[in-house]
Formats: structure tokens, C-alpha cells, sequence
């Protein structure tokens, strides 16, 4: 294919302001076309060496950080299915809190539910109280809720979690790695944090990264039917050799390559660029609807917003795709009800203004 006629069609497909898949850059998506080489070959070895140190120091850990041919529900699930002994305590306040519970269920752990009201964020004292009720050896929490815009305060449930020594702290970050630092080594312990690759590392979908501490790996080795693709114990042995057990999709190892390497040459930059655009949003939503999410709760990595004008968000879309742009629609039972504009991936300031001002156009005409 043409680098013309790639980029005709790449003009055909409309700009994502979408919770995930993200927009890619071209400079990336090119990584991924560099030649193929073998997944246990020494070269590969090498690519395996680089990405392992430098997610090391992205989450500022000196645990291992696994990289999984996945999307980042692979990594729930090695987080429920290794990390839980027993009973495990799951708090939901959102779709994918849902399904961290979900997951927890289907991987046959005793899982209690604490359900809070969506819109509003997961406190350290309710952690606190619900640990103080039960013998659970671990707890589950989504730090950024992505159906409804909130953000849960990590730190904080992190330090309560660690009142509690014998209970493991697993952590869906898949929307806010990479929007925001996560300085693991100077939190409580966490025992295990996922994201993926088509969030705010803004590479397409296909990969999981996932940090184990070291005491979750002790504990794998005595939980039993840790099944096989994601056996911890068995990315650690790979890990160690700088290996994956299993293929992994190496184009997009290569382009997760490139992504760390420029993020990590200039953090506050990047960092900075999802605040900034965060921000702005809010201060547009504000003005022109209501932010959904409790106050001083939003999330980094996209706004949700209550459609509070009643406007069709599907014909809003509609409206976009004539302008090639496309927001997401609320999640679930919040369909129609809000919509989501995402901060992350390839999408400038100066888009992300043209894309609030085509909104304020369509309900001008609404």
C-alpha cells in the first residue's frame, strides 16, 4: 500500500475522542512494521530486556512488570485467578468495577460485592469498614472508573488496604496508567496493577502489562488451578529470560518499544498534555452541561458528562462523523443518559477544542 493511499484512508476514518481504542500516531503505528524476528531468539531477548526495564520505570517499581498478549481484562484475570486465596472483596461503582467482580466470580473466588452509587467515587473509609467486617485476603478497585468519569483515590485505599496485612490490593489501572504517574514504590503495596495497551499508552489494542509484587508471587505458588495462559508463576519463569511463555504479538511490542522510550524522555510532558486536556473539558462541561462525576473525583483520563440538555447523543455522533470525529456514548445503563470525551491517545489541544465547539454547534441547531 501507498503512503497516499494509506493516508486517504486513514482520513476516512473518523478521530477517536473515545475511552479506548486511541488515536495512534503514524511514527508508531510505523514501529510496528519493523521486520519479524523470533520469539525466542536473542534479538527478541533483547526488545523483552529494554521493555521490561523500562516499564520497571514508568510504574517506578523494582517489581516485575509482565507484558501479556491480551487486553487488559487477561490481566484481571491473572489478578483474580493467582492473587485471590479464598474470599476477596470487590468494590463496584461503575461497569468495569462490574466486571472485575465478574471476573472474580467466573474464576470461582468467594467474592463480596460492595456496591456505591455510580457518579461517585469508592472512599478509603469505606474500605476500612468493609475490610473490618470480613476475612478477605484480597480486595479489587478500578482507579479510574471509565463508565462514569471517577477517579478513586488509590493512594488512599492503598494505605488503608495495608492495615490489613494479610489482604492483597489488586488494581485495574487500565484507564489511568499512563494518564497519570503511579509511583508504586512509594505507595502501600500494591500486589498487582494492570493496564492496556489502547488506553493512555495510546498503542493499539493487544497487550496487558501487569505488575506483581513479590509477596503475590509467593502466595501463586500455593493457590492451585492458576490455569495455564495466565499463570503468573509462569510469565515470572519467562520474565526472568526475558521471554513471554507463550507467542506474543511482537509488531506491537516493538511499537510499545518506541511509547515508553518517549514518554519516559519527558514525563512531565506527557503527563501534562492529558491534564491540560482533562481541564479544559471540565471547564467546557461545566459551562455547557454537568460533569457526572462527584466533584474533586474526575478522572484524568476522560470526562463524563450529564447530558443534562437532553440532546440525542447518537445524532450527536452523527453530526460528528460529517466533521470526522466521534465521542462515546454513556456506558450501559448511562446510554444517552451522558457521554464520554477521552483525553488520551494522539488528539492535541487544538482538536480537542475544535471537537467542543462542533458540540456546541450541534446543539445550538438541537
Amino acid at each position: 500500500m501507498s503512503a497516499t493511499h494509506e493516508s486517504s484512508l486513514r482520513r476516512e476514518v473518523p478521530r477517536l475522542f473515545i475511552p479506548g481504542p486511541v488515536e495512534v500516531e503514524e511514527s508508531i503505528m510505523q514501529a510496528m512494521l519493523r521486520p519479524m524476528i523470533g520469539h525466542r531468539a536473542p534479538e527478541f531477548s533483547v526488545l523483552g530486556e529494554e521493555l521490561h526495564r523500562n516499564s520497571q520505570r514508568l510504574f517506578r517499581t523494582e517489581d516485575p512488570v509482565f507484558i501479556l498478549t491480551s487486553s487488559g481484562t487477561g490481566g484481571m484475570e491473572t489478578a483474580a485467578r493467582c492473587g485471590v486465596k479464598d474470599k476477596v472483596l470487590c468494590f463496584v461503582n461503575g461497569a468495569f468495577s462490574q466486571r472485575f467482580y465478574k471476573v472474580c466470580v467466573s474464576n470461582g473466588k468467594d467474592a463480596t460485592r460492595v456496591d456505591v452509587p455510580w457518579g461517585e467515587a469508592v472512599k478509603p473509609e469505606l474500605v476500612r469498614e468493609e475490610l473490618s467486617r470480613g476475612d478477605f485476603d484480597a480486595v479489587s478497585i478500578v482507579h479510574n472508573e471509565t463508565s462514569t468519569g471517577v477517579m478513586n483515590p488509590l493512594a488512599e485505599i492503598a494505605e488503608v488496604v495495608a492495615e490489613f496485612p494479610d489482604v492483597f490490593l489488586l488494581v485495574d489501572a487500565i484507564t489511568s496508567a499512563g494518564a497519570v504517574p503511579i509511583h508504586m514504590d512509594s505507595l502501600p503495596p500494591i500486589d498487582y496493577l494492570v493496564t492496556g495497551s489502547q488506553k493512555a499508552l495510546a498503542l493499539p489494542p493487544g497487550l496487558a502489562l501487569l505488575a506483581v509484587s513479590e509477596r503475590a508471587l509467593e502466595r501463586a505458588e500455593k493457590v492451585e488451578n492458576r490455569g495455564m495462559y495466565f499463570d503468573v508463576l509462569a510469565m515470572h519463569k519467562s520474565w526472568k529470560k526475558h521471554q513471554t511463555p507463550s507467542t506474543p504479538t511482537i509488531a506491537l511490542m516493538q511499537a510499545l518499544k518506541d511509547r515508553l522510550q518517549m514518554i519516559l524522555a519527558d514525563e512531565a510532558s506527557w503527563f501534562g498534555a492529558h491534564l491540560e486536556k482533562a481541564e479544559r473539558v471540565r471547564e467546557w462541561a461545566n459551562g455547557s452541561f454537568k460533569l457526572f462525576a462527584e466533584e474533586g473525583y474526575e478522572s484524568v483520563s476522560l470526562t463524563c458528562i450529564d447530558n443534562s440538555r437532553g440532546i440525542s447523543i447518537a445524532d450527536l455522533n452523527g453530526f460528528l462523523r460529517e466533521h470526522d470525529m466521534f465521542l462515546s456514548n454513556g456506558y450501559g445503563d448511562l446510554k444517552e443518559k451522558t457521554f464520554r470525551i477521552g483525553h488520551m491517545g494522539a488528539v492535541s489541544m487544538e482538536q480537542t477544542n475544535t471537537l467542543l465547539s462542533l458540540v456546541d454547534d450541534f446543539v445550538s441547531r438541537s
